[in-house]
């Protein structure tokens, strides 16, 4: 084929075709190399650049015209994963191209193919998890060296994927025993196992030559009854793996059994065949060796047992272990007071929780150990002493994962970057709107009420059901699952009142009666057909309530097929006799889950569409971890609903919304200083990154036990971004407030004298912004902006503003900053005030539950500050309206300030007192470097000893 033939073919091929999946796969992979060996040295090209690209497809044989139709039909990935980690020792790109790739290539052709993931997630699984094996140690290496590291996703987000990939490459280049730590319980510890052995391991391995027509061998097998299995969806790696292209895998666990104490004379643990004279890890003896897998719960028992059989093995000097902790800040984090139990001999803790305790002695057990941990909630692993060696401290990387394509996450529940200064929501533009259900009722005042929302829930879950039965029905989709959860409590006998409730009103509902029709038909008319409306995309619609009538039907019968579709997920035995267990592999779920703890923390709740919630907790990562409505909800992300609880004692959906700022502002310092310094060295190394972490709530804030970090931050900037300093005083300190509002703010817009319409392009809107701007000298910005002579800040945020004003001092005083442009968006809204003679544009604002700061900037008013300092990371709008706005130096910063008033203060009566000044930076480009950020660290001092160097 000519290369116009190749061109002509893809384009004209369907998303599922091989040939333009493994196109896209192979293109995306040499647009992310770092030193491709197939690049002239003479023409060299940075990564995910369009002269990467162009170069690329000029080496295929492709011309520029053929060339701009493949960059259509493949566009190059900006984004980078984001790393923090010390130097490594180079090994994995030569040692995949030598060794075995049975594993990878396995998992790729069956996402491709069975799972049908698109080819840029797999690219990007090739990228994530190559830059975890890559800083592990050469499993071939001849000095024994252990690794500690960390992989930070989303709740719900597709860890298991990452850590399954991992375990593909770790085990084609050598590893040759792989332990997987799972949660505390075994739901998960089997779904972990169940994907485990239907993604990676293989029909053969799971056979271990065995003849599965024999009756004896299925009556044993694990997954005799399993759907999956019996519909031929477990991977098979076929002539491969029988002429010895990679090595068996061995499980010791299977989908329903945890690990158990080998018996005298079991031979499951031994290396034989090997050649004498020669280590375990020698290239001749791993290609012999089989791997094996035990997949783990973290419990005391299960634990002792396998290091009971380890310990024993001839071979463990020598023998490449890779551990995977997933939820690795459940149960694996030491919480024990770090003053006690000291050994006067040998200076060392003696005491530690179990599973920490247990997870160190495996440690020191192997010697050529590596430990990933997989978390959505990192706060208590960063936290971990990083001194101590024997604890699991990441010392040697911390990788975080991008958000993945389809995912639905707290920016698809929340309206994070957006403001009602200028527009009202709606079902389009607000996901709140969209999306989200208040529940007011408290069930102990008002049983009724609570009745009522619950009712509503349980008909949005029927209504749901026969959209889906009719986009069935109108297109390929298959709903396999359909589920709702309940969560009120973590106890047993909460669990058994809520399903007494919950099986009540499913009864009196009498779905498919006329009376319930009526209802579903208004609940439709003025909830779900809006919602679809707008948030479908693309997926069928009936066009009125008749028309999903028939659909309606079958999604009750198949709901009602066990009887009422209610069921109760937790620990008690007695419960558990009587209700049907939730196997989502072998048997299509249809229900409604009640529960707590078992229903939270890494388990998946397949098809869960609609969550009713209203358990309060004050740990952070526990109430982060219930959030199992995140996730990924192909074909019926518009049929999502959250019911969660919003009264006077607490509003739920704003403490979600503000724990997760905090998760998603700890991403966003991992990515400004996951760059490298000019000599080509990590700019932040793990043991810095405690002092990153900026807390604004009480219950993330450090104890006592988290004291030993001993580096602190003493100057931080990042270049050309927007950082909204939206921490004054509290609304009680009249004083301090009125002076900002005097002393900064006012003088600040009396300064913007120049009225611009200037454009904006943010994802998914353009339009116009029009603001009041002026300049300002720095040396006067910087007496604004230092707490003692200008900006008074709240005392909890001074400490993490500090580092960012010593920079702004030195940049002043060397003259890297030279002038800042005042930005004043004039919003809709105008109002008359004391403070100027004509009415002026003042915004709302309020802070959101337990935090100190404030409600942050527009997102399209950010756009336009940062353009106006010189950079923006989205694609430019035409240059010439901010031609002359923008310092040709590169020397001026961007200041955005609004006049808000703080509802807090309105609420209170402070008439007066009820106006403040927010302001948002820009630090230019130029004054911080080429890395594009700056951070400079100094050792604690003696005389600090004890005390937290950390931000809050």
């Amino acid at each position: 084929m000519t290369s116009e033939q190749i061109a002509d073919y893809l384009e004209a091929a369907d998303s599922g075709n091989q040939n333009l999946i493994q196109f896209r796969i192979s293109i995306k992979k040499w647009d992310c190399e770092i030193s491709p060996k197939w690049q002239d040295s003479d023409s060299t090209s940075d990564p995910r650049t369009t002269e990467r690209r162009m170069k690329i497809l000029d080496l295929l044989g492709f011309s520029s015209n053929e060339s701009s139709r493949l960059n259509n039909l493949s566009p190059i990935d900006i984004e980078q994963t984001v790393v923090i980690a010390k130097d490594f020792e180079p090994w994995y790109s030569d040692a995949r191209a030598l060794r075995s790739s049975m594993y990878w290539d396995g998992y790729v052709e069956y996402l491709a193919e069975t799972s049908g993931w698109p080819a840029d997630s797999i690219q990007s699984l090739d990228e994530t998890t190559t830059e975890v094996v890559q800083r592990l140690s050469d499993p071939q290496r001849l000095e024994a060296k252990q690794t500690k590291g960390m992989v930070v996703g989303y709740v719900q987000s597709g860890k298991t994927a990452n850590f399954t990939g991992v375990i593909a490459k770790a085990i084609d280049t050598g590893y040759r025993f792989v332990i997987v730590l799972t949660g505390t319980i075994e739901l998960l510890r089997s779904q972990t196992q169940h994907r485990l052995d239907m993604e990676l391991v293989g029909v053969e391995n799971i056979l271990d030559g065995q003849d599965s027509e024999n009756p004896e061998v299925v009556r044993e097998l694990d997954y005799q009854q399993d759907n999956d299995w019996i519909e031929n969806k477990f991977i098979r790696h076929g002539e491969p793996l029988e002429q010895g292209a990679g090595p068996r895998i061995r499980r010791l666990t299977t989908h329903h059994k945890d690990y158990k104490r080998l018996t005298q004379g079991k031979t499951q643990l031994r290396f034989d065949g090997l050649a004498r004279g020669k280590n375990l890890n020698d290239p001749e003896n791993l290609s012999r060796a089989s791997a094996y897998l035990a997949v783990v719960k973290k419990n005391p028992a299960a634990l002792k047992k396998l290091i009971q059989d380890i310990r024993p093995s001839k071979h463990l000097n020598h023998l490449p272990i890779l551990i995977i902790d997933d939820e690795s800040d459940l149960a694996s984090v030491d919480t024990t007071n770090p003053k006690k139990g000291i050994d006067s001999n040998t200076g060392e803790r003696s005491t530690r929780t179990t599973i920490n305790l247990l997870i160190s002695e495996l440690m020191k057990l192997c010697p050529r150990a590596q430990y990933i941990g997989y978390t959505a909630t990192p706060f208590a692993n960063v936290f971990i002493n990083p001194d101590d060696d024997s604890d699991l401290f990441p010392s040697n990387f911390l990788l975080s994962l991008r958000r993945p394509p389809g995912y639905m996450g707290v920016t698809d529940f929340h309206d994070l970057d957006t403001r009602w200064d200028d527009k009202e929501p709606n079902m389009r533009n607000s996901n709140e709107k969209a999306y989200v259900r208040s529940l007011n009722s408290d069930p102990q005042t008002n049983p009724i009420g609570r009745n009522k929302e619950l009712q509503e829930a349980l008909d949005s879950f029927v209504l749901s059901a026969a959209i889906k039965k009719y986009r069935e029905s109108n297109s390929s989709r298959k709903f396999k699952h359909h589920t709702m959860l309940v969560h009120e409590s973590v106890k047993t006998a909460d669990h058994a009142d809520t399903y007494d409730i919950v099986t009540h009103l499913w009864k009196t509902n009498r779905y498919g009666s006329p009376e319930s029709l009526v209802r579903l038909k208004s609940l439709w008319a003025r909830d779900h057909v809006k919602v679809s409306a707008v948030r479908s995309l693309g997926e069928p619609i009936p066009s009125s309530f008749d028309e999903l009538k028939p659909h309606l039907a079958r999604a009750i019968e198949k709901l009602t097929e066990g009887g009422v579709p209610v069921s109760v997920v937790n620990s008690d035995p007695s419960i558990q006799e009587n209700q049907q267990s939730i196997d989502f592999e072998s048997q299509d779920v249809w229900r409604i889950l009640v529960g707590g703890t078992k229903l939270s923390r890494g388990f998946t709740i397949e098809g869960l569409t609609v969550s009713y919630y209203r358990r309060r907790t004050l740990q952070a990562d526990t109430m982060m971890q219930a959030g199992r409505w995140f996730g990924f909800r192909p074909g019926y992300q518009d049929l999502v609903r959250l019911y969660i609880r919003r009264d006077d004692e607490i509003d739920l959906y704003k403490a979600f919304e503000a724990l997760l700022l905090d998760e998603e502002s700890f991403r966003l310092e991992l990515e400004r200083y996951s760059g490298l310094t000019d000599d080509g060295h990590p700019e932040v190394e793990p043991w810095q990154i405690p002092p990153l972490v900026s807390q604004h709530l009480p219950w993330l804030r450090p104890t006592a036990r988290n004291k030993m970090w001993n580096a602190r931050i003493t100057e931080k900037a990042v270049g050309g971004s927007a950082v909204d300093l939206y921490s004054p005083p509290p609304t009680s300190d009249l004083v301090n407030r009125s002076h900002n509002l005097h002393t900064v703010g006012l003088p600040l817009l009396r300064a913007a004298t120049t009225r611009l319409s200037l454009p904006y392009r943010i994802p998914g809107e353009t339009g116009d912004v029009t603001i009041c701007t002026g300049i300002i000298d720095a040396k006067t910005m910087l007496t604004m902006l230092d707490p003692r002579t200008g900006m008074r800040w709240h005392e909890d945020f001074a400490p993490t503003f500090g580092p960012t004003l010593k920079f702004l001092q030195n940049a002043t005083q060397s003259g890297a900053i030279d002038s800042w442009r005042i930005v004043w968006p004039q919003t809709r809204a105008l109002t008359n005030t004391s403070h100027f003679d004509t009415p002026v544009p003042i915004v709302d604002r309020g802070k959101r539950t337990g935090r100190i700061d404030y409600v942050g900037s527009d997102k399209k008013h950010r756009d336009v500050a940062e353009r106006l300092s010189g950079t923006s990371k989205i694609l430019a709008v035409d240059s010439p309206p901010y031609d002359g706005l923008v310092s040709a130096s590169g020397r001026r910063g961007t200041v955005l300030i609004y006049l808000a008033r703080d509802r807090e203060a309105v609420n209170a009566n402070n008439e007066g007192h009820d106006l403040m000044a927010l302001i948002t930076l820009v630090i230019p480009q130029r004054a911080v470097g080429q890395g594009g950020s700056k951070i400079t660290w100094s050792v604690q001092q003696p005389s600090l000893k004890g005390q937290a160097a950390v931000n809050i």
